[in-house]
């Protein structure tokens, strides 16, 4: 037999199995504070992403938008399919299977105030200092690092309400996950509080996936679904279009 026969027969029962056709309308949970991936009106580079993953295989996606922190519980609990976008935290793997490819990349960045001392590398952010997270965001290990060092970290629902605490001095600094897709300092811009900040340095990178429930029973299809999907719209330039769409956007 053919590769291409083999392929072809594969994707046939795949497409054809009971866990697939039960997804053929699945509701997938996703954030509603993370700009331009996604937004409280649903809208986003990751949305755009998963819904044209899921259209390539066949699969009608509804997005349920929601604070993060529910999203996370909710697809750990097995309650909801999949929740976007997630990234590695310790025993991850108990509770979640990522889809194969990251969506997007971030980068945690290290903002304080002009007024402040500069803050320019880890070792410039003194035990007993205040920073700014977001609730239950994942980050890189060396963000992590920090609060064993003696950092009180301050969780927030979002940047805008982070950066807009740093500017009125109840934080000492704010890690902020930036992306390629919008100037590095717009979140600090769009929180109107750019005259008083100032980047300070990267504190490493994440990549995001969408998260597949290991409890809920369509987890697995859904996954298998997504990558599928995602191969095709790599493959047929639907990726770099929606990209392009964001990255103007900005």
């Amino acid at each position: 037999m053919t590769g291409a026969k083999a392929g072809a027969i594969l994707s046939l029962v795949i497409l054809s199995s009971p866990l697939a056709a039960a997804t053929a309308d699945l509701t997938i949970m996703v954030e509603d504070a993370a700009p331009p991936f996604s937004q409280a009106d649903g809208t986003g580079f990751a949305n755009d992403v998963i819904k044209a993953a899921f259209r390539a295989s066949g699969v009608n996606v509804t997005l349920d938008v929601v604070p993060y922190a529910r999203c996370k519980k909710t697809v750990e609990d097995g309650k909801v399919a999949a929740c976007a976008s997630m990234s590695w935290y310790q025993e991850v793997e108990t509770k979640v299977m990522f889809s194969s490819a990251p969506i997007f990349v971030v980068y945690a960045d290290i903002f304080y105030r002009k007024s402040s001392p500069r803050i320019a590398r880890m070792t410039d952010i003194k035990p007993g200092s205040s920073v700014g997270i977001i609730n239950e965001y994942e980050y890189p290990e060396s963000i992590y690092e920090l609060g064993r060092r003696g950092v009180i970290f301050q969780t927030s629902p979002n940047d805008d309400a982070n950066l807009k605490m740093l500017a009125r001095g109840r934080l000492d600094a704010v890690v902020v996950m930036t992306n390629d897709l919008e100037p590095q300092a717009q979140k600090v811009i769009t929180a109107g509080v750019a005259p008083d900040i100032e980047y300070g340095f990267r504190g490493g990178s994440e990549d995001s996936y969408i998260g597949f429930s290991k409890k809920h029973p369509l987890g697995d299809a859904a996954r298998q679904q997504f990558d599928a999907g995602y191969k095709k719209i790599l493959a047929d330039g639907t990726l770099d279009a929606i990209k392009k769409k964001w990255t103007k956007a900005r």
